[in-house]
């Protein structure tokens, strides 16, 4: 196995409205942290694949508790049972004003995969499951639902100790948790966001496409090509990389003359050689989508003209060959099965 865990700690806590903060907490012993790893992998993979990341960093105009017992703890200046009694601490006293009702854990973790070692802060909730017996009995009990994290940061503590400009050195989830939830657990870490996944990734497709109205291009040579750099890219997210500009030539300048590289320096993109994905604005690179007043359409970019066909004058989307499952509700509706 490629993982390692260092040091583990997890705090069950529990807030509900007119009763105290609880908590229980412990730091896995030598013993349970070998028995961590699996647990530690699959919460690393599930993190990996989020669609939805983005960068922050320490500020000094936020609470600089956690940072300051972070760089004690990575400089060896005090023990890991020590800093994460103090982020216990800061976190009941951030869900106390903002005066939220959560039960789950935190979790802190310091662990090492392939050669970069990391340090994550996460809250994971409860879910409740049910399971049957030798008895066959129904028993109900509750889990550490890891597929729904929604609160994690991952720190990267090569970047962060050796690298003090660098603006990826905390990575976070940036997901379906809310505005107000998000803002408390970048309060919680003393953190502002440095770089806008969703917000790089958008203008890398306006990139993209305005370098493929430049050139001379059949519309089957811009799908092929839009679907080399759809793979390309889902390949970065998957292992957690941002792509690079040299490997986004290589995956647009198959059919072209030109080269991808050439034309971004000619332009005015924000965007450097590293370029932070946000998956589900990269999917748009083959999938067109939309809703809205009751209606929510999807479909592959390659239909478009074929089995899809838009009208802009009439604002008519016709649709050849209505997907199997549709149609068996469609019918069904007009009473005609």
């Amino acid at each position: 196995m490629s993982l390692t865990v260092n040091q583990f700690s997890i705090a069950f806590y529990e807030k509900k409205e007119d009763t105290d903060f609880s908590t229980k907490w412990a730091v896995m012993t030598d013993t349970s942290l070998e028995k961590s790893n699996q647990f530690v992998e699959q919460l690393h993979n599930v993190y990996n694949a989020k669609p939805s990341k983005s960068y922050a960093a320490f500020s000094e105009e936020k609470n600089t508790a956690f940072s300051q017992g972070l760089h004690s703890y990575l400089n060896q200046e005090v023990a890991f049972d020590h800093v994460s009694k103090e982020t216990l601490q800061i976190f009941q006293a951030e869900l106390e004003k903002y005066e939220f009702q959560e039960t789950g854990y935190l979790l802190l973790i310091d662990y090492e995969y392939v050669s970069t070692r990391y340090f994550m802060v996460g809250v994971v909730n409860l879910t409740e499951h049910f399971s049957i017996d030798t008895e066959f009995g129904i028993q109900r009990a509750r889990h550490l639902d890891l597929t729904k994290i929604q609160l994690a940061a991952r720190i990267d503590v090569s970047n962060l100790l050796h690298a003090k400009d660098d603006l990826k050195a905390i990575s976070f989830i940036k997901g379906r948790a809310g505005r107000q939830v998000n803002d408390f657990f970048m309060d919680l870490l003393g953190c502002t966001e440095t770089i806008n996944a969703k917000v790089q990734s958008k203008e890398l497709l306006t990139a993209i496409d305005d370098f493929m109205s430049t050139e001379s291009m059949a519309q089957n040579e811009k799908s092929e090509t839009r679907e080399k750099v759809f793979e390309y890219c889902s390949e970065k997210i998957s292992s957690g990389e941002d792509a690079d500009i040299s490997g986004l030539n290589e995956a647009l300048s198959v059919v072209s003359d030109n080269e991808f590289k050439d034309f971004i320096s000619q332009q005015e993109y924000s965007f450097d050689d590293k370029v932070t994905l946000d998956k589900s604005t990269v999917r748009k690179l083959v999938k067109l989508s939309g809703s809205g007043g009751g209606v929510s359409v999807s479909f592959d970019r390659t239909l478009l003209g074929d089995r899809v066909n838009y009208s802009p004058g009439t604002d008519t989307l016709t649709i050849k060959g209505v997907p199997a499952s549709l149609k068996a509700h469609l019918l069904n509706e007009f009473g005609l099965e």
